[in-house]
C-alpha cells in the first residue's frame, strides 16, 4: 500500500496515539508479519473487559455465524474462539450430538470461555490453549470458523494447519475488520475509526487492505463480500453438504 494512504492516521492522531499510529504505518510499509508476543500481552491485558469492548460487533458476530450455518451433529472449529462469544450460536446449530472445538492462544481469554462452558454446562465443548499455526486439533471438522482473527488470516502456517483439519466437503468462513479503499469517499474518517477499534486486538496492520488474501491462495473458490461501506468482510468457500461426512465419524465410532 503507498505510504501516503496511511499519512491520515499520524495527522489526525492524537499526541498520545501518534506512537501506535505510527507503529501501524511502519507495519504497512515493512509487511510486518504478526507478533504473537504484543498479541498474547495485548489479549491477556484486556481479557476481562473484552466482552464489554466488542459488543458493538454482536450483530456482525451473528451474521458470520449464521454464514457459516452450523448443522445438528457436527463438528465445528472456531479458530481464535477468544472468551467464546460465538459458542451459543454455533451450539443452537450443532445441538448436543454436535461438538465444537475452540482454538485459542491467550490463557486469560480462554479462562473466560472456560467458565463460559462451564455455565452453560456444555459437555460437547473442547478447548485447545494454543497458537493456530501449532494447535494439536483433535478431529476432522465439518466447519471452521475464523472470526476477526486478523493474526491468523496473516499467518500461513496457521491457516494451513487448520485448514488440514477441515473435512474435504467442510466449509470455511472468515471475516473481521478491513481498510476502506482510500479513494471511496469518507475513507479516511472511516479507516481511522477502524484503526482506533482494532488497533489493540490485531498485532500488525499487514494485509488489511485484502486481510482475505492469504486464505485465497489456500482456498482457491474463496468468495469475498465486503461490508459496511468496505470496512469489513466475509470470505466463504466449500458451502456443500457435509453430511456424509458427520454419518461416515459415526459409523467408525
Amino acid at each position: 500500500m503507498p505510504i501516503h494512504h496511511l499519512l491520515p492516521l499520524l495527522a489526525s492522531a492524537k499526541p498520545r496515539m501518534l506512537v501506535a499510529a505510527a507503529v501501524t504505518v511502519r507495519q504497512a510499509v515493512r509487511g510486518a508479519a504478526p507478533d504473537r508476543g504484543r498479541a498474547l500481552a495485548h489479549y491477556g491485558a484486556m481479557a476481562d473487559s473484552y466482552e464489554l469492548r466488542t459488543l458493538s460487533g454482536d450483530q456482525w458476530r451473528r451474521q458470520l455465524v449464521a454464514s457459516l450455518a452450523p448443522r445438528p451433529g457436527e463438528v465445528i472449529l472456531d479458530v481464535g474462539c477468544g472468551t467464546g462469544r460465538n459458542f451459543e450460536q454455533i451450539q443452537q446449530g450443532i445441538g448436543p450430538d454436535g461438538r465444537l472445538i475452540g482454538i485459542e492462544q491467550s490463557p486469560e481469554m480462554l479462562a473466560q470461555a472456560r467458565a463460559l462452558v462451564q455455565r452453560c454446562g456444555w459437555t460437547n465443548v473442547e478447548l485447545v490453549c494454543a497458537g493456530a499455526e501449532e494447535a494439536r486439533i483433535p478431529a476432522t471438522a465439518d466447519a471452521a470458523l475464523f472470526c476477526a482473527v486478523h493474526d491468523v488470516m496473516r499467518s500461513p502456517a496457521a491457516l494451513a494447519n487448520v485448514l488440514q483439519h477441515v473435512h474435504e466437503r467442510g466449509r470455511i468462513v472468515a471475516g473481521g475488520a478491513k481498510w476502506v479503499p482510500w479513494r471511496r469517499s469518507g475513507a479516511v474518517s472511516l479507516n481511522l475509526s477502524t484503526w482506533r477499534l482494532n488497533r489493540e486486538c490485531v498485532s500488525t496492520f499487514e494485509g488489511f487492505q485484502q486481510p482475505w488474501s492469504c486464505l485465497g491462495a489456500l482456498v482457491p473458490d474463496l468468495h469475498v463480500e465486503e461490508m459496511y461501506f468496505g470496512g469489513g468482510y466475509i470470505a466463504s468457500a466449500g458451502r456443500s453438504s457435509s453430511a456424509t461426512g458427520v454419518l461416515e465419524r459415526r459409523g467408525a465410532g
